[in-house]
């Protein structure tokens, strides 16, 4: 909340002051070149209020970079800093450009001095805008990039202990599981096999099959054997059905231990 409002007054201030500061140059430019006071004659006096247009400027220029030093990242990132040096230099040169091709009014060294200043301040103010635009898209990209790799790790985590798609990244721990379950003798050889076949299937490289992770619903049900909440018997039923690719329903899985504990 307060970086938002320390970025609204910085864009408040900062616009006020380069309006202000428009304003002043507008009507010093339409008088041009003059002078007042002094032992001197002089050629051209200047108009009354010459003074306060001085002093309008001024406080303007002094507002505008006031709301660049006020913003958070100054004019070196994305923000308020950024948008008031680009506005202030970028659309003030383009202004006093417009002026000076539209005013043929306006008085020769004040047209000289207005070119001047937009062929400094156009290329100034650009650059800045430009520089921000190419960091804010940069900064967009990061933060997609970053999204879809952390959806993309949800995606491709570990195995599912609910029997979900799995990806290759960790066919190390699978295999880990797969031979300590030929271990426990709770694997033919064929199924060894055939599981076996899951983890190539599963490369990177490799074709991707979707379907269920049958080595960690197997070692789920080895586990519920291991605690007595299946039997022999069941494991083994439910054991081809995973071989046969079936899913099975966790509720399913847990309705014998619950029963077992009911019966305790």
């Amino acid at each position: 909340m307060k970086t938002v409002a320390r970025q609204i007054a910085s864009l408040v201030t900062g616009l006020i002051g380069i309006v202000l500061l428009g304003i002043g140059l507008n009507q010093v430019l339409d008088i041009g070149s003059c002078s007042s006071g002094g032992s001197y004659v002089v050629a051209r006096p200047c108009p009354e209020g010459s003074t306060g247009l001085f002093w309008l400027s001024m406080a303007g220029a002094i507002m505008w970079i006031l709301g660049i030093i006020v913003s958070k990242q100054n004019f070196s990132g994305p923000g308020a800093g950024q948008v008031l040096w680009t506005v202030g230099f970028a659309g003030g040169g383009a202004a006093l450009l417009v002026k000076v091709l539209t005013q043929p009014s306006m008085p020769p060294d004040a047209r000289l001095g207005a070119s001047i200043v937009a062929a400094v301040f156009i290329p100034m103010g650009l650059v800045v805008g430009i520089v921000g635009v190419v960091q804010l898209v940069r900064q967009r990209g990061g933060d997609g990039n970053s999204s879809r790799r952390t959806t993309g790790g949800a995606r491709t985590g570990a195995p599912s202990r609910r029997g979900g798609p799995t990806d290759g990244s960790d066919s190390w721990s699978r295999l880990k599981v797969l031979n300590a379950l030929r271990s426990m003798r709770v694997l033919t050889r064929e199924e060894y096999d055939a599981l076996k076949a899951d983890l190539a299937d599963s490369e990177p490289d490799g074709p991707r099959k979707p379907g269920v992770d049958r080595v960690a619903l197997i070692r789920q049900l080895a586990d519920q054997r291991s605690s007595g909440a299946l039997s022999v018997e069941e494991f083994e039923a439910r054991k081809r059905r995973v071989m046969r690719g079936e899913r099975i329903d966790s509720s399913e899985r847990s309705h014998r231990r619950i029963w077992s504990r009911s019966a305790r």
